[in-house]
C-alpha cells in the first residue's frame, strides 16, 4: 500500500513549519455580534469555535453553558454584555459553587463549575478580540482547583491482560489491536486517535504528531515498541483491507473504508474490558490515565509526563503522581517491617 507518492505506510513524512499555523478566524474581520442580542452573541462565537477546529462537544458545551450565564445577568437585569464588569462575573462563580445543579440537585463538582468558567473567560475574550468590549472583566476569575483524581487506573497486570485478548485475525481485529496498543503506548487522547492521519505517523523514528490536540496544540509524542509493531503490523496487512477511497488518509478505518470514530473505539474498548474479565468501568481514557500513571511509578519525571500528555500545567499531572504515590502507600503498608509491627501495636491497644 502507498500512503503518498513513493512512501510505504509508516514512512517519515515532512512536517513544514506552515502546518502548525492556524488562520486567524475569518470571524474576527465580520461584523460584530450585537452585545445586547445574547442569542446573536452566542451565535457568533460557536460559529467561531466551530471555525477553528473546535471539537463539536466543545462547541455543543458552549450552547449549553453560555445561556445560563446570560440568565444570570437577566436576574441581574443586566442586558448589554458592555455592562457586565468583575462583580457580575465573580457573582455568577459564587452561584456555581453555592447552588445546585438544576438538573440533578446535588452541588455543582469543581470540574463542572471549571468547565462554566472557562466558557465565561472564552466569551470574553471574543469580544474582546472584536472590539465589542474594551475590557476582559474575567481577567481576575481564578478558575476552582480541580485536584479530583482519575476515577479508573488499570494496574500493570490489569493492562496487561487487557492487551493479551486476542482478536480474529482479520483487517478489523489487526486495527483493533493497533487502536488499543496505541492508546496505552502513547497515552493520547480518544480524540487525538480518531483524528490520526497516515501523514502524522512516523514509524521509522517511533514517534506520532498530535494535531490540534486540547487547547488547539500540536505536539509529537514517542509511540511504545509494541504499539509501533501493532501499527506496522495493520497498515502493511489491514488497512489496505479496509481502504475504499484513495483520497481517506485517515489511519483507522471502519470495514465501510471511512474514518474510525470516538464511539467505535468507546465500543472497542467495553468489548476488550469485558473479554479481559476486568471488573472496572474502562473506558479509552483509561488508558491514558495509566499510561501516565505507570510511567510516573517506573521513575519517569514528572515534566516528561506532562510533556508527553500535552499538559499546559504541572499540576494536572501531579495528579497521576498522587495515584502513583497512594499505591507506593499500600506497598509500604504491606511490606515494610516497621509498618507490620505498628499494625500489631495499634491493635493490641484496641484489644486493651
Amino acid at each position: 500500500m502507498r500512503t503518498r507518492a513513493g512512501s510505504e505506510p509508516g514512512a517519515a513524512y515532512a512536517h513544514p513549519s506552515t502546518r502548525h499555523l492556524r488562520p486567524f478566524p475569518q470571524a474576527a474581520r465580520a461584523k460584530p455580534p450585537d452585545p445586547r442580542n445574547f442569542e446573536s452573541v452566542l451565535s457568533g462565537i460557536t460559529g467561531e469555535m466551530r471555525g477553528r477546529g473546535y471539537a463539536p462537544s466543545v462547541v455543543k458545551r458552549a450552547r449549553l453553558q453560555l445561556p445560563r450565564f446570560f440568565e444570570h445577568l437577566r436576574q441581574n437585569r443586566i442586558r448589554d454584555l458592555r455592562a457586565v464588569d468583575d462583580e457580575h462575573v465573580f457573582a455568577y462563580a459564587r452561584r456555581l459553587a453555592e447552588q445546585a445543579s438544576p438538573t440533578t440537585g446535588k452541588p455543582h463538582t469543581v470540574s463542572t463549575q471549571t468547565s462554566y468558567l472557562i466558557e465565561i473567560k472564552r466569551l470574553f475574550r471574543y469580544l474582546l478580540r472584536l472590539g465589542v468590549i474594551l475590557r476582559d472583566p474575567t481577567l481576575d476569575l481564578v478558575l476552582p482547583t480541580w485536584s479530583k483524581l482519575p476515577r479508573v487506573v488499570l494496574t500493570m497486570d490489569q493492562a496487561r491482560r487487557l492487551l493479551s485478548v486476542t482478536g480474529p485475525d482479520t483487517a478489523g481485529g489487526k486495527r483493533d489491536r493497533a487502536v488499543l496498543e496505541l492508546l496505552y503506548g502513547s497515552g493520547i487522547r480518544v480524540r487525538e486517535c480518531e483524528r490520526l492521519d497516515l501523514h502524522d505517523l512516523d514509524l521509522r523514528h517511533g514517534t506520532l504528531f498530535v494535531r490540534n490536540g486540547k487547547g488547539r496544540k500540536d505536539r509529537m509524542v514517542p509511540i511504545a515498541g509494541r504499539a509501533a509493531v501493532a501499527l506496522e503490523n495493520y497498515l502493511r496487512q489491514g488497512r489496505p483491507q479496509l481502504a475504499k477511497d484513495p483520497a481517506e488518509h485517515a489511519v483507522f478505518l471502519t470495514a465501510w473504508g471511512t474514518r474510525f470514530k470516538k464511539e467505535k473505539i468507546q465500543d472497542l474498548m467495553r468489548r476488550q474490558v469485558k473479554a479481559a474479565g476486568i471488573e472496572v468501568h474502562a473506558t479509552p481514557h483509561t488508558m491514558r490515565h495509566s499510561y501516565a500513571t505507570h510511567l510516573l511509578q517506573r521513575g519517569a519525571d514528572i515534566r516528561h509526563v506532562q510533556k508527553l500528555l500535552g499538559h499546559s500545567q504541572i499540576q494536572t499531572t501531579a495528579l497521576y503522581a498522587r495515584v502513583a504515590v497512594e499505591d507506593l502507600k499500600k506497598v509500604v503498608a504491606r511490606a515494610h517491617p516497621r509498618e507490620k509491627s505498628g499494625s500489631k501495636t495499634r491493635a493490641a491497644k484496641r484489644r486493651g
